[in-house]
């Protein structure tokens, strides 16, 4: 096996992260970085990579077969045909561009320069992720009517370039694109029909720093993603209803949460739980007998699969786990959302 030798562009807190998930493994070695601030530089220099200041200087490097693009946004697809027209495959932050045509301008780079390119869309293997796909895949909860995947955090804060909308900020961008994919994954094979979001800005004024997100796909489900950087009240990170279960997974650790489902064909009022039922019959609780408390699925993450996948598929013994096709699908859906928070109408679509 040979070891792919790669380069860095924009060796800040995502540079560093590469840097160090391909020191855990043999396949991909990080040799040179390229950045625009001096301080990065000098960082990359002290991790015994060579620096450049110049674009064109790193490109030129010979022992770079693979670049990770890790910059603003807002040059994500400039960076990456550059690289592609270097002769460089391209691994590239997500969002891959700022939107479909961007998109499709780097594909056909990477078509005509014969070389790899993709997005990394890491989220795919966290283990709170793979619990859900687990249960939507066994059918444990039954046929899965909708779900609400989320991240929220307290700080309200949209970080340095990411409150920046030249630089492509906003949490659309930043975590919608995750979550949007993540969607994607659970419903493989299946269309996303219609589009609706309300993309918010509460505490910082030039970009969404909050926003809600629906999908309805073509199997009937109903998949919402809630972004928020100012909630102060904890909710569950994912909260998945079938037609015969539930799940509740509360945070990225799946440790803690919930599954349960109906033990049998339980309908109407006959499962009602003792003489006092509260405000509401409809809402009164089953008895005991019929509800199944089940555990939480169980599931193993591999942080470097992504990072091991990328660089079998540069010496050709494997397809890129993140296509062309996906990474327009989740593009599709995104500018779909910015559409639809403008106009403020569902969007009818068939992606």
């Amino acid at each position: 096996m040979s070891t792919v030798k790669a380069g860095i562009i924009g060796f800040g807190y995502m540079g560093n992260f590469h840097l160090r998930r391909t020191r855990e493994i043999q396949e991909i070695q990080i040799v040179a970085a390229h950045d625009i601030q001096e301080e990065k530089l000098m960082n990359a220099r002290q991790e015994g990579l060579r620096a450049y200041d110049r674009l064109e200087d790193f490109l030129s490097d010979e022992e770079i077969a693979l670049v990770f693009i890790c910059t603003p946004n807002n040059v994500h697809a400039s960076l990456s045909i550059a690289c592609l027209n270097a002769g460089k495959h391209v691994m590239c932050e997500k969002p891959v561009t700022m939107n479909v045509p961007e998109l499709e301008q780097v594909i056909a780079a990477a078509k005509k320069a014969n070389r790899l390119f993709t997005c990394h869309q890491n989220r795919r293997w966290d283990t709170d992720f793979l619990m859900v796909k687990q249960a939507v895949d066994s059918g444990v909860i039954g046929h899965v009517t909708s779900l609400q995947n989320r991240v929220y955090g307290q700080r309200g804060v949209c970080f340095g370039w990411r409150a920046d909308p030249k630089a492509g900020g906003g949490m659309l961008y930043d975590w919608g694109i995750h979550l949007i994919d993540q969607c994607l994954c659970l419903f493989e094979g299946r269309r996303v029909e219609s589009v609706y979001a309300r993309l918010q800005s509460i505490l910082t004024p030039a970009v969404d720093d909050s926003f809600e997100l629906q999908m309805g796909f073509d199997n009937g489900v109903c998949a919402k993603v809630q972004v928020g950087t100012f909630c102060l009240q904890d909710l569950p990170r994912w909260f998945v209803y079938g037609d015969r279960g539930t799940l509740k997974i509360d945070d990225f650790t799946g440790k803690t949460g919930g599954m349960a489902r109906i033990r049998g064909n339980v309908q109407g009022f006959d499962s009602v739980f003792g003489k006092n039922i509260g405000p509401s019959r409809t809402m009164a609780p089953l008895k005991p007998e019929y509800l199944e408390t089940l555990p939480l699925p169980h599931a193993e993450s591999d942080p470097c699969a992504y990072h091991r996948n990328l660089a079998a598929a540069v010496r050709g013994e494997e397809t890129l786990y993140v296509s062309f096709d996906d990474m327009r699908r989740d593009m599709t859906i995104v500018d779909l959302a910015f559409e639809s928070s403008r106009k403020n109408e569902v969007i009818k679509t068939r992606v």
